[in-house]
């Protein structure tokens, strides 16, 4: 049953990339992406309930269908439907991965409501970091045809100044999720370095270091465009790298 509903939420979110590539300006493409995202949150709590914790793709799946409901709903009264085909291809491939399981994954956490409310709160802020990279790479492109007199080539997004906004949105809102996750993070670690987060908590701050000095140089400095998205970036690297890049390690690469 499991296996079906993530193998049709994979289908139906290539069908649903498509239509937010190619038939945008279509009514129905919004109710295609509505479907896709229901069924993926069916096929996610179906998947947890089956379960007893998380696993690296199981969180993918979480942080994927938070930020692409979130794009979802921007969506309606902006048009990033170029960000959404993109999120919902890679989303595809993400459920596709949980379809298949390719690797023997370890359970990464356990299955108490403290550690599933970390990690919720931990997927929220990465997706909304995720969808603040996607605005502001749109962001990047679109300025450097406009700055070199692209006019033919420019994206199918919303004006700058919308972009710019949308994107400081969402750093915030993630910000103050990622700040709730290191203070709780600090609650449920028993021993950092016996449970190999030292390097994870490392990045963590790092990242959340950089966040808070693009706020703050946004706020009293001014700072915008290519500069603040390359803030963006750095930091939300820096924050993959901690997690995932050391849970692939650890998991995958030692096994």
């Amino acid at each position: 049953m499991i296996q079906l509903f993530l193998w049709l939420a994979c289908f139906t979110y290539i069908a649903a990339g498509s239509a937010y590539f190619f038939r945008h300006r279509q009514v129905s493409t919004q109710y295609i992406g509505a479907v896709a995202l229901s069924i993926h949150t069916l096929s996610l709590a179906l998947l947890l309930l089956n379960r007893d914790g998380f696993d690296i793709l199981a969180i993918g799946l979480l942080i994927t269908i938070i930020g692409n409901s979130l794009l979802w709903f921007s969506n309606r009264d902006k048009d990033l439907s170029i960000l959404l085909g993109i999120a919902f291809y890679l989303g595809a491939i993400i459920i596709a991965l949980n379809a298949i399981r390719p690797w023997d994954l370890m359970q990464l956490h356990s299955s108490s409501w403290g550690t599933s409310a970390h990690i919720l709160i931990a997927s929220g802020a990465y997706s909304l970091f995720t969808a603040a990279c996607g605005v502001g790479i749109l962001l990047s492109i679109q300025e450097y045809q406009l700055k070199h007199h692209k006019l033919k080539q420019l994206l199918r997004v919303p004006p700058l100044q919308v972009l710019e906004k949308l994107m400081f949105e969402f750093i915030w809102a993630a910000f103050i999720l990622l700040t709730i996750t290191i203070a709780t993070g600090f609650y449920f670690i028993e021993d950092m370095f016996a449970q190999h987060l030292a390097h994870k908590t490392f990045f963590t701050i790092t990242s959340w270091h950089i966040f808070l000095g693009l706020l703050i140089g946004h706020y009293i400095a001014g700072w915008r465009g290519q500069l603040a998205v390359k803030f963006t970036l750095s930091g939300f690297f820096l924050l993959m790298l901690g997690y995932f890049g050391s849970r692939i390690v650890l998991q995958i690469l030692q096994n």
